[in-house]
């Protein structure tokens, strides 16, 4: 790298212009000062580093260094940081690749090459989203320098860590990119982890308020009057630029989803400086601040930031976002019984009733009709004008924001009142200018004095909503059943309301005195001692502890010293289960000798043979006497052996032998 050299004056040939705009990309100074310290504030933006084999980063190194503080305000005492945001997405939304990072080399000569003053000065260097290749550079820079300025470095995760070092993170101007990255970072970190992402945790402004209209304030706006939002104010006055109303396609051509998600979250928690930037028009709204006045960003032309698609998706998503639509589902019958008929030609006169402020009847509510007037209606006019350059016609337009006007629980239902939807805006949008806004005394110059910056700083920005999930119902489609206390506040409500005072409500009745109890139950003879049968004794287990009785049957056994209410009777004795063994017998004989001898409980099987012990004898003995029909059969003679256990049984008749007669020899 050859010596530093300052880069040549403007007025020079040899001065690049450029260069000189990449340089301001690169390194630019934010509007406010760092509110933690009050020094001035250089914000480093990695994602307008060029390719290194388009650009020769040696020239390109006196421009970006020539942005610093001059060493005259250094050597006053003047101190600076530097916000170096290391991880940011391009334009394209893609990761820079290696070879569009400068050498390591070179990032060592480079601050070789800055005056002592202006290493001295250097307050602090915050690193936002650093890789571990940037953190191995700062340390190997460090340590080749003296490792004097290791402390000046602070590492962070994301910008949002700025605030534990007492930084308002709202008054920085952070590139688009930036935004960006940290957005699908946290997407890709709470998907992993199967974790679904939800609101930022700092409440409401913009999107899905109660009151989507905020109240204008100051001693000189009349009571009741309204205004628009921040985020419509700002989108809308950057759509209607010349360059950006004539862009083709506007509404129809969707914004990446994630540029719209950012810019959600950035009004939401009351961004201040947020860049508009389409081709060469740039737009970024001024911030007061007490001690300070109007503050404005400086040399916007080159400054990254957000397409006119990113401000049509604002628009309609804050369309989306209402807590109750232009077209809620309680008005879906009578759109489906008056203006159902598709050959229906509405006329404006039909229009201008819909619209009016002081109808008595209307299927809209008072809130959506006065966003229609305010905004909806002369935006979607002046677009329309333009369509022989943006090709987008009132019909077109009707198409892009119904979607938008329609959030009912059914999405069947709501595709079916899409259509009636869509050729009403139609007609609004096409009878607007000549038949509608004479009537309202709404015209181009009154919707642009809308859009102006507030006068009064306390309107500039949106007041905060803080929690609350309850969607509250419009003043004109409030219907039900309302609940008044008994304590006289009856008179109160209709006060608030409006409405004449009221009688109060007459006290209820007393309640009536509770009923007697009843009498006893006669006694019967069963209850009586004697009409009672007697029962034996309950069989008890040895472990359990006997409960005693009382002969009074009106009494009532104690637990544990405790009279219980409960009334029991004595539990059955339970008898013994019969055993049974088997029948053995050739004949009724066996049945009859069981009947006539008495039961013997210990006999062997030597005195009797095995027997039914049941008590009751059996009813229907078998009859085991042979049939006659059968052959008969000879009994076998006895055997000699009477040991034998089968000496006692009875002899089993048996088929005799037929004998074989001799064959003549």
């Amino acid at each position: 790298m050859r010596p530093l050299l300052p880069p040549p004056p403007p007025s020079s040939p040899d001065y690049s212009l450029p260069l000189s705009n990449l340089a301001s990309r690169i390194l630019y100074p934010n509007p406010l000062p760092f509110s933690s310290t009050q020094h001035a504030l250089y914000i480093l933006n990695s994602a307008a580093f060029p390719d290194a084999r388009e650009t020769s980063y040696d020239d390109l190194v006196p421009y970006v260094l020539a942005r610093l503080p001059a060493e005259d305000d250094l050597l006053a005492g003047h101190q600076y940081e530097i916000l170096f945001f290391a991880k940011a997405s391009a334009d394209d939304a893609g990761k820079p690749s290696k070879k569009r990072r400068p050498g390591w080399q070179w990032c060592v000569q480079t601050y070789q090459l800055l005056s002592r003053i202006l290493r001295k000065r250097l307050s602090r260097l915050w690193i936002v989203g650093a890789e571990s290749w940037v953190r191995m550079l700062v340390e190997g820079v460090m340590v080749i320098s003296g490792g004097k300025g290791r402390k000046k470095v602070v590492f962070l995760r994301s910008v949002r860590d700025l605030e534990g070092w007492g930084v308002r993170v709202s008054e920085l101007c952070v590139p688009c990119g930036v935004w960006v990255t940290e957005k699908r970072r946290r997407k890709k970190r709470r998907g992993s982890a199967g974790e679904e992402e939800g609101a930022n945790g700092r409440g409401q402004r913009a999107f899905g308020v109660r009151e989507p209209l905020p109240r204008c304030t100051g001693e000189e706006v009349e009571e009741g009057r309204v205004r628009l939002p921040r985020v419509l104010r700002e989108a809308t006055s950057f759509l209607l630029m010349d360059e950006c109303v004539k862009t083709e396609g506007i509404f129809r051509v969707n914004a990446k989803a994630v540029m719209v998600e950012v810019l959600q979250e950035l009004y939401d928690q009351a961004q201040q400086f947020i860049v508009w930037r389409e081709r060469d028009t740039v737009l970024c709204f001024p911030f007061w601040r007490d001690g300070t006045g109007d503050v404005g960003m400086d040399e916007l032309k080159e400054k990254d930031g957000y397409d006119v698609h990113a401000a049509a998706g604002l628009i309609k998503l804050w369309y989306k976002e209402l807590r109750e639509p232009i077209f809620p589902q309680s008005c879906y019958q009578a759109l489906g019984k008056f203006y159902g008929d598709a050959d229906l030609q509405l006329e404006p006169h039909q229009l201008v009733g819909m619209l009016r402020p002081d109808a008595e009847w209307t299927i809209l509510t008072t809130t959506a009709r006065r966003i229609l007037r305010m905004h909806l209606l002369p935006l979607l006019s002046r677009v329309v004008e333009m369509e022989e350059w943006n090709h987008m016609a009132a019909y077109g337009l009707a198409v892009c924001f119904t979607p938008a006007l329609l959030r009912g629980p059914d999405i069947e239902e709501d595709m079916k009142m899409m259509g009636i939807a869509r050729r009403l805006l139609d007609a609004m949008v096409r009878h607007w200018k000549e038949h509608l806004a004479p009537v309202f005394e709404t015209d181009h110059q009154n919707f642009e004095t809308e859009l102006r910056l507030p006068e009064v700083v306390a309107d500039r920005e949106d007041p905060l909503e803080e929690g609350g999930d309850s969607i509250p119902p419009s003043e004109a489609q409030m219907s039900g059943i309302t609940l008044i206390d008994n304590d006289g506040s009856a008179s109160d409500t209709a006060q608030e309301d409006g409405s004449e005072e009221e009688d109060e409500a007459p006290p209820l009745p007393q309640r009536p005195a509770p009923l007697p109890p009843l009498p006893p139950r006669p006694r019967t003879f069963l209850d009586s001692e004697a009409g009672r049968p007697s029962l034996p004794p309950r069989a008890r287990s040895s472990t359990i502890a006997a409960i005693p009785c009382t002969s009074d049957p009106t009494s009532s056994p104690t637990t544990n010293g405790v009279d219980s209410p409960v009334k029991r009777k004595p539990a059955p004795t339970v008898q013994p289960l019969p055993r049974y063994s088997m029948v053995v017998g050739t004949s009724s004989s066996l049945f009859h000798h069981h009947q006539q001898q008495p039961q013997q409980p210990h006999a062997t099987l030597e005195h009797i043979p095995f027997y039914n012990s049941v008590e009751q004898p059996v009813e229907e003995p078998l009859d085991l006497d042979p049939d006659p029909e059968l052959p008969v059969y000879e009994a076998m003679p006895e055997s000699s052996s009477s040991a034998s256990p089968s000496a006692n049984r009875a002899a089993i008749p048996r088929k005799p032998v037929p004998v074989k007669s001799e064959k003549s020899g």
